[in-house]
């Protein structure tokens, strides 16, 4: 079955994690995608302090014109920073990138704060789909579900699906879930939700493909429904629309 991937990590990572090491540069990762049968995967900078974002912005632009056809890049900005919206408009219409990734814990943001609320319309504006990490505190499914219910044309995923994502799937139409760290029950539950807004995520480097994979394929789902997470949900978000 093809595999199309909505959450890798590219380029240097700071060492926010010391007791692994998250690097990951373009050639490995276009190995990986052969051995796994990737086809295409949506890739972003690694975690880092946020005036280090645009240079890595740079290097995920430059990777998807080398590999545009295995490749759709998601840019990351730190929305405390003065110059965020600055950093949006050049991720889209300087460096032709096609989303962006926030992450409310690294970046240190609590999204529906009204201090963002110009930063997330800036989004909007630019119709940048946002795949927020979820989890707790400031990563809360039900803080970004307030996003979504803002601006409810924008796509927002939601990695690392569990039982908050799946509630918050349940209510807004522009929310979607990715399975990286998943349980094959998250997965069953989703697809009862909705079985097109389901999407195959991995988060290599930090998890590794047999795994993410195998996860998906244990859940008490249909051929139709795992083809849907694995591979045309993804295309249906990002490529026909290209």
């Amino acid at each position: 079955m093809k595999i199309c991937d909505v959450h890798v990590h590219l380029g240097k990572s700071g060492p926010w994690q010391p007791y692994v090491k998250p690097s990951m540069y373009v050639d490995k990762l276009i190995h990986l995608f052969k051995k796994y049968n990737v086809e295409r995967a949506v890739v972003f900078p690694n975690p880092n302090v946020g005036d280090k974002y645009p240079k890595m912005n740079d290097y995920i632009a430059d990777c998807v014109k080398k590999h545009p056809n295995r490749l759709i890049g998601f840019g990351r900005v730190d929305p405390r920073r003065e110059d965020a919206a600055e950093e949006l408009n050049r991720i889209k219409n300087s460096l032709g990138l096609a989303g962006l990734k926030l992450h409310p814990m690294v970046e240190c943001f609590r999204p529906d704060h009204p201090f963002f609320e110009k930063f997330f319309e800036k989004i909007n504006e630019l119709k940048l789909p946002v795949l927020f990490h979820t989890g707790t505190g400031f990563s809360s499914p039900g803080l970004i579900l307030k996003i979504a219910k803002k601006h409810p044309k924008l796509p927002i995923i939601l990695g690392h699906l569990r039982e908050a994502a799946v509630n918050a799937l349940g209510m807004a139409e522009n929310i979607y879930v990715e399975t990286s760290g998943t349980l094959p029950e998250f997965i069953e539950l989703s697809v009862d939700i909705d079985e097109d807004r389901v999407l195959f995520g991995s988060d290599v480097p930090y998890y590794r493909y047999p795994v993410q994979i195998a996860i998906v394929k244990a859940a008490e789902i249909s051929r139709k429904a795992k083809r849907k997470i694995f591979y045309e949900n993804f295309q249906n978000l990002f490529i026909k629309k290209e």
